[in-house]
């Protein structure tokens, strides 16, 4: 009885922990959307402000094995004026969202990539 009930609170415990980290990784990955493609315009038109972002892990993995790279990530994306998909390339490192990928809005797919912020007024241009 005391294995099971031990048993039980090491499940419970490794379900919290999991729960956290992919909240945590959901979290980070919607400030890293909203940082690359807030601005996009196609992602302002069809999405508006960003409010939040999560992996689709079934859809990556289908897109995946439709396309043979598994490079590519699914998001759904919940934004002010409509909800979509980001098809995003893979980031590197701590960056875990790329540069590249496409916007799917009501069927139709939308290339789209990072736009870089503009720096301030009177700020030095800063050298790729």
């Amino acid at each position: 009885m005391a294995t099971a009930a031990v048993a039980g609170l090491i499940l419970v415990s490794c379900l919290v922990c999991g729960g956290l980290v992919y909240f945590g990784v959901n979290s980070k990955v919607t400030a890293q959307i909203k940082e690359k493609y807030g601005d996009n315009p196609d992602v302002k038109k069809y999405l508006g402000t960003i409010n939040s972002a999560w992996i689709n892990t079934a859809a990556s993995r289908e897109y995946a094995e439709k396309v043979g790279n598994p490079t590519y990530v699914v998001y759904d994306v919940h934004g002010s004026e409509g909800d979509g998909q980001l098809i995003i390339k893979a980031g590197e490192k701590e960056t875990l969202v790329g540069d590249q990928g496409y916007l799917r809005f009501e069927g139709n797919d939308f290339e789209v990539s990072a736009t870089k912020p503009e720096p301030p007024a009177g700020a030095e241009p800063q050298a790729d």
